[in-house]
């Protein structure tokens, strides 16, 4: 089978297993690509922790990471990291990508509901983390954030958005990323 990219999945904090295997079974079916996770959990160092605001800084993370990692070959690394996260001037990021390094970071706390005061739902928390990270995998690709806001690649602002979003890129970021050599598979493309 030809494979468009190689994706290595890499676990940074917390992570629970169940979620890193699903993952790889989901964007398996979304994206026509070789999935490998990582069996290192990096965990970056405090140096890159806001104490005053109980996070670590996003870039200075996917940075890290991308120097630990970079040397193991594959056309792009999605950091799934059990913490929350921020950039400035926002209070805080779902996701982080730099498309020239080839690397995104999803952060896992508030794509929970149990974050906002409601009951933990793995299925509703598990439907977030795919959809931020087909956006952040998007951006390594070199999409932009897009009007249409049904598409994975719509901007996110709060929770509220993700979960308006479908885990589908529309017609003209689906184009562009035919354009760059992605394959998508057709759980992935919104047919309007």
């Amino acid at each position: 089978m030809n494979t468009a990219f190689t994706l290595l999945i890499q676990p940074s904090g917390f992570v629970e297993f169940t979620i890193l295997k699903r993952l790889v079974e989901v964007l398996g079916e979304k994206f026509v690509s070789k999935i490998d996770v990582s069996t290192e959990n990096l965990t970056p160092p405090l140096i890159h922790y806001n104490w005053l605001r109980e996070q670590y800084h996003a870039g200075k993370v996917l940075d890290w990471i991308y120097e630990k990692i970079r040397y193991l070959g594959y056309d792009r690394v999605l950091a799934v990291c059990g913490f929350d996260a921020y950039v400035e001037p926002l209070n805080f990021v779902f996701g982080l990508a730099d498309p020239f390094k080839g690397i995104a970071a999803v952060f896992l706390p508030r794509l929970r509901p149990e974050f906002y005061g409601f009951k933990p739902n793995v299925d509703k928390y598990f439907e977030r983390l795919v959809k931020e990270c087909m956006h952040e995998l998007g951006h390594t690709f070199g999409l932009e954030h897009c009007s249409n806001r049904k598409c994975v690649m719509s901007f996110s602002n709060s929770v509220i958005d993700v979960d308006h979003k479908l885990a589908a890129f529309c017609p003209n970021c689906s184009s562009k990323l035919k354009g760059v050599g992605i394959q998508l598979g057709s759980s992935a493309i919104l047919l309007q």
